[in-house]
């Protein structure tokens, strides 16, 4: 099981090193209380403050706040240097990446998804990676969703799961979906009804297939992330040589 903890703002510490090889997935809070994030917010340029200012409900303004300075001082100890010297770039679709600040930086790639009051980042080198996090709800009927971005194995698989395990189901898939769009770039410029992911036995990986002509990465490879009940999160990387590691 991967555990939500608590990352603490600190000074610059010991450089993390990263295997080609692997995944690091960090799994954090973004609950802290306002001094906490008066202090996560000290590690933000000025853009990013007036950034998470333009959030009309603090306890919003307060979760980014805190996902963007973890961001920052992870990404600071991958890197080897100090949190407020990270610069990001963006592609088309708005997918940032680290500025080529030096050789390092330039093979340090990440990707942070959030939601409610939990985040997961991805961290890894010379590799394109995504990641999702979504909370289970049990207000909706996912099955008119799922009908209407999911196809072929992944739409028989929700649809065949017995009523209160079809959530999981949906979810499971919606993750992996999403994981997959953010590790190509394009975000929703590609339609989730353009591709298919298929769970092997055990359902911890998933393979993506395209319907039709795409620019997906055929190679990308989906991992699910054993968290705790009612969350579900995944990894998508291009290629089988990859390895998940839990930071805590």
């Amino acid at each position: 099981m991967l555990p939500f903890t608590r990352v603490a703002p600190s000074t610059p510490s010991q450089s993390i090193p990263i295997e080609h090889a692997d995944v690091h997935v960090w799994a954090f809070t973004l609950r802290e209380s306002n001094a906490v994030v008066e202090a996560w917010r000290e590690l933000l340029p000025e853009d990013e403050k007036l950034r998470a200012d333009r959030f009309v409900r603090r306890r919003d303004r307060a979760r980014w706040i805190v996902a963007h300075g973890v961001l920052r001082q992870v990404l600071g100890r991958y890197c080897g240097v100090d949190p407020r010297a990270i610069a990001f770039v963006h592609g088309a679709a708005g997918k940032p990446s680290l500025a080529q600040g030096s050789a390092h930086d330039a093979l340090t790639t990440f990707n942070l998804a959030h939601s409610h009051d939990r985040a997961l980042l991805a961290v890894s080198r010379d590799r394109e990676i995504g990641i999702d996090l979504e909370q289970i709800r049990d207000d909706f009927d996912p099955l008119p969703i799922a009908r209407e971005f999911f196809f072929g194995t992944e739409l028989a698989a929700i649809q065949a799961a017995a009523p209160e395990l079809r959530r999981e189901a949906f979810f499971r898939h919606w993750t992996a979906k999403e994981a997959v769009l953010k590790a190509h770039g394009a975000g929703l410029s590609l339609a989730l009804d353009s591709f298919c992911v298929t769970f092997e036995a055990g359902g911890s990986i998933a393979r993506v297939r395209s319907r039709g002509p795409a620019a997906l990465d055929p190679a990308l490879l989906v991992r699910m992330l054993p968290l705790p009940a009612g969350w579900h999160g995944a990894v998508a990387a291009s290629g089988e040589d990859w390895t998940l590691r839990f930071a805590v």
